[in-house]
This record gives structure tokens, sequence and C-alpha cells, in this order.
């Protein structure tokens, strides 16, 4: 069978679902045919996202991989992920250039260099689009997708949001 590769933040996850298998990932999978390692994480940073990628692809060989983005405002330290309201004091003197400019560097790298040879999409939870710009492979925005389906209490998308994530990449990626 073939392997569908996932990653990124909460919304990837499946957080406030019942399930998490009933994320995205899950769906997508089950609909194209795709075993899935989904290894998002609430709260994830994309330095959690290219480091985890990176050693995923060092024992995988995945058919598909989908990276969802998120804000540049998260960072890992230690393993651990700082964000601006739950680790203020290391954000005090955060300088949001350098954090888009080393989002931009991110993805750049993953593009030309890690995932060159894969069959691979972007995609974002939150951050502009303009990241992605030239980009054949980007997808799209998941709070665009999800607009006016039922969020849960922290505001993550529920079933129908998934399934609206899952359907939108499936459009794509079938043209």
């Amino acid at each position: 069978m073939k392997t569908l590769y996932t990653i990124g933040d909460s919304f990837t996850y499946g957080d406030e679902l019942d399930d998490p298998k009933h994320a995205w990932p899950y769906i997508l999978g089950d609909l194209m045919g795709y075993r899935v390692d989904n290894l998002a994480r609430n709260g994830a940073s994309n330095d959690y996202i290219v480091k985890t990628t990176v050693e995923y692809l060092q024992s995988n060989t995945p058919d598909l991989v989908i990276l969802a983005w998120t804000t540049p405002d998260r960072i890992d330290i230690g393993g651990k992920t700082a964000t601006v309201n739950h680790d203020p004091i290391i954000f005090k003197r955060w300088n949001e250039d350098w954090a888009r400019e080393k989002l931009q560097t991110q993805i750049n790298l993953m593009e030309k260099y890690v995932l060159k040879d894969y069959n691979n999409f972007h995609c974002a939870t939150w951050i502009d689009d303009d990241y992605f710009k030239g980009m054949q492979n980007y997808i799209g925005k998941f709070v665009e997708w999800v607009d006016g389906t039922p969020h849960g209490i922290c505001g993550h998308p529920l079933e129908l949001g998934h399934q609206r994530i899952s359907d939108k990449i499936a459009e794509y990626i079938r043209n």
C-alpha cells in the first residue's frame, strides 16, 4: 500500500476531534488509498516540522508528502516548543523579520533539497501565501477552507472542517 506522510500543527494533528484518526490526513488517506504516517503534534513549530521530516525521510520513502506549515512565532528550544503566549520571556526581544526570514529559509530548504525527489505539497494553517510564491505545489490555507464550519472551543475545525481540508487537497492533487 502507498504511504502518505503528513506533518503540521494542531490542525493536522486533529486537536479537538473525538479521535485524532478523524483528522484530514486520515480522511485523505482513505479517500486516495494511502496508509498514513501523520507526525503532526499540537503546537508544533516549523522547527519541529523540518527536523521531524528530515529524520523521517532518513528511514522512510513515502509516496506522497504533505507539509502543513504553521506560524513563524513558535520555536523549538531543547525539544520543547516555545510560543509568545506560553513563554513571553523568551519572546521579550523577538524579531518578527528574523522569524519570517527563517520560515522562508525553512520552506525553501525543504522544497529545493530535502523533498526534491518526493511527490510533495505544501499548505499552511495561518501563514501568508507570499511564502510560497512561484511554487506550483502550494495548495492553500486551512483557515480559509474551514470558514463557516463548526469549530471546537479552542477554534480548531471539527469533522466537517477536516473533510473540507481533505477534499480540497485531494482535488488539487488529482488535477
